[in-house]
């Protein structure tokens, strides 16, 4: 651990202040003090994205309740110095942190965390190390791994986000460069053009190439890791968690592409955090909002005012969250768990996650596009299609986080998106409800269980769950991926045997979404949702280095009869 200079100060407000970590790189911070002369307990935010991105950090609410406020420049980003290696260094310098402030003169000796997504992320690893002076964390929009739950998903590369993301930080890491005194004009010509085409970026093969690697070599890592393998292990914080002591109240949002990791950083903390106190302590507010936007607008939908995370008072009720358990106390009194119940529009109160009364329900499909609870015939014929990797199906909305959009900045967007863009495609499955007579209130994770065969050696399967409307709209709810080659886990890749009928499990983001009645429920199958996720070439090749030259064309059959069923499972909630 280092050692600290502490030094005394009757300022206020301080800027560019020096904090040295274990291996000797300085990282900086601003630091904000109540106007008094008492020790208080701190409130550190760890950010990458440098002071632009800070603004909206809530310091005046934090000091009115006490709080001294530390807003910290990750390593190698704003003013702090060394190289920035996403996650790599976020629990060690997290950790020598908060000792710092726990160790100042103004500080009570307890810290509290805030913040979103990275700023998220780096309180989880902070916390997996458990140190003493941590007493609270506010992680929203926040993945529980940085493999299966950033890198991929059901085993597919997260593409749209990855690229967006890297875009961004490659940016910043230029200009921190560029302070430095390096010549860095060539590669900021070349992320230029990425910014300003995403869509032939997102086209490029071999994904390895794309010109963010040369900026942060992070990305040829990640793209040469596809499998879950050491080194994600060593990166992640995913097996830290149980460790933890530090209560916790999690923020996420239905159209977050975070949402299961949210939930699920939830439910582990709550069953297996190292102290009472901190499994007592968990909470969770999930609202019908996106990675960046808490208003109650999403996609094509408003959800109205209540679902206003700044009506509701979202902010004051993480503060004087905080505010309590730093203090060792428990959190203020109210609900386990807060969800926003879309199609009613309403908040619901509930006391865990998933929720005891679910009755988790099987819809089959059946032949001919049908969806029912009804189990099916014992000798229905299969449904096909011909998935080609130089025409996927294109992104429209859901739990994504992209640049641009491919009808001038609309479809890529998060949210609920009327899916009729899609008909037509003869490689979608479309399987729909007969019209509701009554509310189905499906709340919690959804699962799609596919007996499916392909005619090649790998390939994709993707399933998205749609409410229909009166109107005819149809608006999607959640959906998901699974590649065929890690159809058992995310680790080693098993190829598939062509012609070979199998169980391919695709696990939908959770959700809270009621179909009213005079709805229908649909769901669509397909073997693309692209550039959200890669394309699969379904040559088998790892992700990172594939190009045209291995794309096969793959023909897919969905099964229905009775001994090889396809179903979603619907985790429905009976009326009270």
């Amino acid at each position: 651990m280092p050692t600290f200079e502490l030094e005394v100060t009757s300022e206020l407000l301080r800027r560019r202040v020096p904090i040295p970590v274990r291996d000797g790189t300085v990282l900086r911070a601003t630091v904000y003090r109540p106007d008094d002369n008492e020790r208080h307990p701190v409130l550190l935010v760890r950010t990458p994205y440098g002071e632009a991105m800070t603004r909206t950090m809530p310091v005046q609410p934090a000091l009115d309740l006490g709080f001294a406020v530390v807003i910290q420049d990750c390593r190698g980003t704003g003013e702090s110095d060394g190289d920035f290696v996403p996650f790599a260094f976020e629990a060690d310098d997290g950790v020598d942190t908060i000792a710092w402030c726990a160790a100042q003169p103004w500080s009570d000796g307890t810290v509290g965390m805030y913040g979103s997504s990275y700023q998220g992320m780096v309180q989880l690893a902070a916390a997996g190390r458990a140190p003493e002076a941590l007493k609270g964390l506010l992680p929203s929009v926040t993945p529980d791994d940085y493999h299966s739950g950033l890198f991929t998903s059901g085993g597919a590369i997260e593409l749209g986000m990855l690229q967006y993301w890297y875009t961004l930080k490659s940016e910043q890491t230029l200009e921190h460069r560029t302070r430095g005194g390096e010549d860095v004009s060539r590669l900021l010509s070349q992320l230029f053009g990425l910014a300003a085409d995403p869509q032939a970026g997102y086209d490029a093969l071999p994904i390895r190439a794309s010109v963010v690697g040369s900026i942060m070599p992070a990305w040829r890592r990640w793209t040469d890791h596809e499998a879950r393998d050491e080194f994600w292990d060593t990166l992640s914080y995913a097996d830290q968690r149980a460790a933890m002591t530090t209560p916790a109240l999690h923020v996420g949002g239905w159209f977050d592409l975070f949402i299961t990791g949210t939930v699920n950083n939830y439910v582990t903390l709550t069953d297996r955090a190292a102290t009472a106190h901190a499994r007592r302590n968990q909470r969770l507010v999930v609202g019908p909002w996106t990675h960046a936007d808490q208003t109650g607008a999403a996609g094509e939908l408003f959800f109205g005012r209540d679902a206003d995370a700044t009506a509701i008072g979202l902010e004051r009720q993480q503060l004087e969250f905080l505010r309590r358990v730093v203090a060792g106390d428990d959190a203020p009194d109210g609900p386990r768990v807060r969800i926003f119940v879309m199609g009613r529009n309403v908040w619901r109160d509930e006391e865990a996650w998933p929720l005891a009364r679910t009755r988790y329900t099987p819809w089959y499909l059946h032949a001919g596009g049908r969806l029912s609870p009804e189990k099916p015939a014992s000798a229905a014929r299969p449904s096909t299609y011909i998935y080609d990797p130089r025409d996927p199906v294109p992104t429209v909305g859901g739990q994504t986080l992209m640049s641009g959009g491919s009808d001038g900045g609309q479809a890529w967007q998060p949210g609920p998106r009327d899916q009729r863009l899609l008909d037509g495609r003869t490689d979608v499955l479309t399987f729909t409800s007969e019209v509701l007579a009554e509310d189905v209130d499906v709340t919690g994770q959804v699962t799609v269980t596919l007996s499916a065969s392909t005619s090649v050696t790998d390939t994709d399967f993707t399933a998205k769950l749609i409410d229909v409307w009166p109107d005819g709209r149809a608006m999607g709810v959640v959906d998901g991926i699974v590649r065929a080659r890690f159809r058992h886990s995310g680790e080693t890749p098993e190829p598939v045997t062509p012609g070979k009928i199998e169980s391919y499990v695709i696990r939908l983001a959770p959700t809270s979404q009621v179909f009213k009645a005079g709805h229908r429920i649909r769901l669509d199958v397909s073997s693309s949702n692209f550039p959200r996720y890669d394309r699969n070439s379904n040559s088998g090749k790892a992700a990172g280095s594939v190009t045209t030259v291995d794309f096969v064309v793959a023909v897919q059959t969905v099964h229905h009869a009775a001994d090889h069923p396809s179903f979603v499972v619907l985790p429905i909630i009976p009326e009270s």
